[in-house]
């Protein structure tokens, strides 16, 4: 089968279509999902620091059992969205690269391609995204931050006139 170069450039711009198109769905999963798990994880930490509610040694051991597994699960599922991130990022790349994209003088008479070179090794080791680590650090930070108020039963420190939960009497940050 012979196919002329238009029809070549046809297929290279819908193919590079569709990764973009897989790009953008992956980031918008892995932002929602930060930001979901995020906002479960402060308002729990919130209502355990707010509330009344003491764990015995074998209830927090198995809640701090549950909590880590489900740090697996949400992790596990974040890094096969980065692996098709990155692979759905390389490919596109390997595509611009084919349409020229990278190119000095080829869309227009200027000294710069149409893209940046650095943006070729999108989804390698030597890119500079940090996407995905930011999310994970967030992520960390509000683990760890329902771990230590369950591990520590850090309501349990925190004065009671400062309790919301319970008190119809008073207000948040109210004296008595």
């Amino acid at each position: 089968m012979n196919i002329n170069d238009d029809k070549k450039v046809d297929v290279l711009i819908s193919a590079l279509e569709e990764r973009y198109s897989s790009i953008h769905k992956i980031r918008d999963r892995v932002q929602s999902t930060g930001i979901w798990v995020l906002g479960v994880l402060l308002a729990v930490s919130g209502f355990l620091i707010q509330s009344d509610i003491y764990f015995s040694c074998l209830e927090k051991f198995l809640i701090v059992c549950g909590v880590l597994a489900t740090i697996g699960a949400i992790f596990y599922y974040l890094k096969d969205l980065e692996t098709g991130f990155k692979g759905q990022m390389r490919t596109a790349a390997r595509l611009e690269s084919a349409l020229g994209f990278y190119q000095k003088k080829f869309f227009s008479d200027s000294e710069d391609s149409l893209y940046p070179e650095s943006w070729s090794k999108a989804g390698t080791s030597e890119s500079s995204g940090n996407f995905f680590t930011s999310t994970y650090l967030l992520l960390g930070v509000g683990f760890f931050f329902l771990l230590v108020t369950i591990i520590f039963d850090i309501g349990h420190s925190v004065p009671e006139y400062l309790h919301y939960f319970g008190h119809s009497d008073r207000f948040f940050f109210h004296a008595r």
